[in-house]
């Protein structure tokens, strides 16, 4: 009985550590339209809406500007879709996996 609860073990963290070893998807970011994100008005100096609450930062870093992590915005209230954000110089993106399907879309991706 021993040996077989030891096997069920190693069996688990088998299976764990070989899904950590699985490559990372990279994901294609596009740059989205702050009106296609959030409900807001357009002013003179630009697009303005109420702030959006994040619910973490992610791995993917912003195109634009240096090593700044993308923070992640759901859907919520005045917040039209889910989308990644830059705090640092506020622009949008979608995340695309290789087949050009969303990351972010409802959906879009079935989990195990």
């Amino acid at each position: 009985m021993v040996a077989a609860e030891l096997f069920k073990q190693q069996s688990k963290y088998q299976e764990y550590s070989e899904r950590r070893k699985r490559s990372v998807t990279l994901f294609t970011l596009i740059q989205l339209a702050p009106w296609e994100v959030v409900d807001g008005e357009m002013l003179d100096q630009g697009y303005a809406s109420e702030d959006a609450q994040p619910s973490g930062k992610m791995r993917e870093i912003c195109p634009y500007c240096n090593n700044v992590p993308l923070d992640l915005i759901l859907r919520y209230k005045h917040v039209k879709r889910a989308h990644l954000f830059c705090e640092n110089c506020t622009r949008c993106f979608d995340a695309l996996y290789p087949d050009g399907t969303s990351a972010l879309a409802l959906g879009a991706a079935s989990l195990p």
